[in-house]
């Protein structure tokens, strides 16, 4: 104890010159020789030391309790349990497509082209739909309107509402399959010589094959791999499907009109559920491109691995709003990629962006009463920016930030912010310290601040690790997930 007290009047008297960055200087240890609480000099809780370290449980390592970890918290994941649900609904309605009566001999039918066909629109609606920020928005402040006296329970089941990708995904894979059983149907049509058209099954074989590359490249493993293809093909991919889709809509509409009847083919073409929903497919694509437009941008290096990059609007991800209310905000850039490098060896003055901004995993923290977010790195630009518009809201937030080097890498303004809108901050320099176990000090966090949920901003195995973690043992964990 008496180390830790000249420890602490060391802090104290370099904190007239600089704030004090800090962190793991500052440690308790107990008879059990666990991890300290690491806090910052100016708060220091005497009390809470004098108490000792807060209990950190372990997890039980016998097999069944592993197994069961894996499955509540791994393969019934939000997003995983959302992917399900629309899943299991697209296979209820095919039951009705496929099957006639079991009773009978015969029970197994053969679906119409047009139920097919309609079943494929839905699913590819609904992929697009689940995509548009405006719609993406409309959900989150769906979810706000939920009270701070509701139970925390319910509280914390919507709180996951970003993980909605779950619904995405599972309409383009239902999309997919279903084109496939509808590629299947055309192709016994054309051996039984009662269709004739080559362009149909042209257009039907590319769409099947564009369809097949987007799902396989959007998997997991093979999109963290190679995600620059992946962006390519969903979004190439994607516009050629539904151009082609309306060449094939055309033809096959010419040849059940020659088929069914005198009518035109207008009155045939809008009697047709998968023409309007293609017509609201394609309007909101094109949609969020009315508002392509070019921004200024100042940008201001704060090292040679960061840069920031000062805007006139709100960004959807990682904004540092100005002080003056509707003034824009900042973006803080770190080298983790191709464009991420480039921009920050040579920054231009003005970038592209179209639609209107997102609201994202941390704009749920407004859910509860007391949150604590983690995060490392960079990752500290969309906690700033939350913590910021959490000063003007009944929210409380703790944050605990490690970083390498965060006054060299990030800049003195930078820290400055962050112990602004939080004065109990912890900030810990890895240089010094070496990485922490930011799971038990998130843990320690979340039980001393009595908070309600804690969210993690770092990269993906991190933020996986610390959300397993912290859920398998009772804490509301929440973190970004990569679907995209």
């Amino acid at each position: 104890m008496e180390a830790y007290t000249s420890e602490m009047s060391i802090s104290s008297s370099n904190s007239s010159t600089e704030s004090p960055i800090l962190s793991a200087t500052q440690q308790h240890y107990d008879s059990s020789d666990r991890h300290p609480l690491l806090a910052h000099p100016d708060s220091y809780d005497e009390d809470f030391v004098e108490k000792g370290a807060i209990y950190f449980p372990s997890q039980r390592r016998f097999i069944l309790f592993r197994l069961y970890r894996f499955i509540r918290y791994r393969v019934f994941s939000t997003y995983r349990v959302l992917f399900c649900i629309v899943f299991i609904a697209n296979l209820y309605v095919a039951r009705h497509f496929y099957i006639r009566d079991i009773s009978q001999p015969v029970w197994f039918a053969a679906p119409s082209i047009l139920d097919i066909s309609n079943a494929v629109a839905v699913n590819i609606l609904g992929s697009i739909l689940l995509r548009k920020d405006y719609l993406v928005n409309i959900f989150f402040t769906i979810c706000w309107w939920i009270p701070f006296h509701a139970p925390v329970r319910i509280r914390r089941v919507f709180a996951g509402v970003y993980c909605y990708g779950g619904l995405h995904s599972a309409a383009g894979v239902c999309a997919t399959l279903r084109f496939t059983v509808l590629t299947w149907i055309l192709l016994r049509e054309f051996r039984n010589y009662r269709m004739r058209d080559p362009h149909i099954k042209q257009a039907t074989y590319a769409i099947v094959i564009l369809l097949w590359a987007m799902c396989l490249t959007a998997y997991p493993r093979i999109r963290s791999i190679w995600h620059n293809l992946f962006e390519h093909v969903h979004r190439w991919a994607g516009w050629a499907c539904i151009i082609i889709f309306w060449i094939e809509l055309h033809v096959l509409t010419n040849h059940i009109m020659h088929q069914s009847g005198p009518d035109s083919y207008g009155a045939h073409l809008t009697r047709r559920p998968d023409f309007w929903m293609h017509v609201v497919s394609t309007f909101h694509i094109f949609l969020p491109w009315l508002r392509l437009r070019r921004l200024p941008v100042v940008a201001e290096p704060l090292s040679s691995h960061v840069i920031r990059l000062h805007i006139k609007e709100k960004h959807s991800f990682a904004c540092i709003p100005f002080i003056s209310p509707g003034s824009g905000g900042s973006l803080i850039v770190s080298n983790a990629g191709d464009w991420t490098y480039g921009t920050i060896d040579s920054p231009r003055k003005h970038y592209w962006t179209r639609g209107i901004p997102t609201v994202g995993v941390l704009c749920m923290t407004q859910l509860f009463r007391r949150v604590v977010i983690v995060t490392t790195g960079s990752g500290i630009g969309p906690t700033l920016g939350t913590a910021s518009r959490l000063r003007h809201n009944v929210t409380s937030c703790h944050i605990l930030w490690s970083a390498s080097g965060p006054r060299q890498t990030f800049g003195e303004t930078i820290v400055k912010e962050v112990l602004e809108v939080d004065a109990k901050a912890v900030i810990i320099d890895t240089k010094v310290f070496g990485r922490p176990d930011l799971v038990q000090l998130a843990y320690e966090l979340y039980i001393k601040s009595n908070a309600e949920a804690v969210f993690v901003v770092s990269n993906k195995a991190t933020t996986q690790k610390c959300v397993f973690e912290l859920g398998s043992r009772g804490v509301p964990a929440y973190g970004p997930i990569w679907d995209s």
